[in-house]
Order: structure tokens, then sequence, then C-alpha cells
């Protein structure tokens, strides 16, 4: 699947193909459905990217500033990325990073569904630190 690996700005029309092909979760299919409640909608210019593998999207994140110095982190991946999973996770921490970097931004966060297991462990190797679940 990896013959093609290409990064482009994120544009909202890429969220809706990355969730036609499928989530990456079921828990996740709702809650992307729903194209009015992505975060991503709200992501500002530059601070934002799609990968795409032979011309289809597979991934895409970045940051939303809230504030100085305070950002939240977004990812949308459909299925796809299991085919890629160690280049997507080294390639959205590269994005985190830079995207923090040039923004200075001193507190990234992100919210996971409790019951998204696969989503919590990979905010951890991002290293996000659970805060507010009981």
């Amino acid at each position: 699947m990896m013959d093609n690996k290409i990064l482009k700005p994120f544009k909202p029309e890429h969220a809706d193909e990355i969730v036609s092909l499928g989530m990456n979760d079921k828990l996740m299919e709702i809650d992307a459905s729903y194209s009015d409640n992505r975060i991503c909608n709200y992501s500002q210019i530059g601070n934002a990217h799609t990968m795409f593998i032979n011309n289809k999207p597979v991934f895409a994140c970045g940051i939303v500033v809230l504030w100085d110095g305070v950002a939240e982190a977004w990812l949308l991946a459909n299925k796809n990325i299991f085919e890629i999973r160690f280049l997507a996770a080294r390639t959205i921490l590269e994005i985190q990073n830079d995207l923090c970097k040039k923004n200075k931004i001193n507190r990234l966060q992100t919210s996971v569904k409790k019951k998204f297991k696969l989503g919590l462990r990979f905010a951890s190797y991002c290293g996000f630190e659970v805060e507010g679940l009981k």
C-alpha cells in the first residue's frame, strides 16, 4: 500500500473522503458521520495535514490553537491506517511536534473517548497524560 506517500495541507473535503473509506474503529463511525461536529472543521490554515497513500487519504491530523500557548490536537483516520501504522505514528508525531513548535504551544491536549482503548493507547504513545477520567 505504501507506493506513494504524500502530505498535503488539510482541506475539509479530505475528512469526508477519510470517513467514506471506513473509520479505524467502529466506535468512531457514528461521530465521524456528524460532519458539523468534527473538530477538524475548526482547524486553522497551515495547522493540519492529510497523508495520502496512492492518492487516497489515510489520515488527517492537526491542532486547533485555543489561546496563546494552548492547543487541541485532533486525528481522523480510516481503517487503512493499520497497513502503515508505524509510518503513520511517526508522521503524526512529526506533524504534532512541528505544529507545536511553529505555534509556540506549551500545552497540547486532546480528547479521546473512554471506551476507545486503541485511541487511548495511541494518545499515551504521543505523550498525552490521562486527565478527567474517573
